[in-house]
């Protein structure tokens, strides 16, 4: 199944003129590495994200480390 991503959506919402409300982008995630931190009970991961031409990368808040562990979110994932 084809999946056309919102081509310039990072750009544009990096640069204020969209919120991701209004422009409600498609957007592939290109990476999810588990970051070392102090505590070995909060976990966290960064997201690298990508709309086809840009990539953004952002911390996935650890109520969503679900979502990594049940492999619901993985590289290639559409979100």
């Amino acid at each position: 199944m084809a999946v056309n991503l919102t081509a310039g959506a990072i750009a544009m919402l990096s640069s204020g003129d969209a919120v991701a409300a209004d422009v409600k982008p498609v957007l592939q995630v290109a990476d999810v590495k588990l970051v070392n931190t102090q505590s070995i009970s909060n976990k966290r991961y960064r997201i690298l994200l990508s709309d086809g031409v840009h990539l953004h990368q952002g911390m996935l808040a650890t109520k969503k480390n679900d979502l990594v562990r049940s492999q619901r979110l993985q590289k290639r994932s559409i979100v």
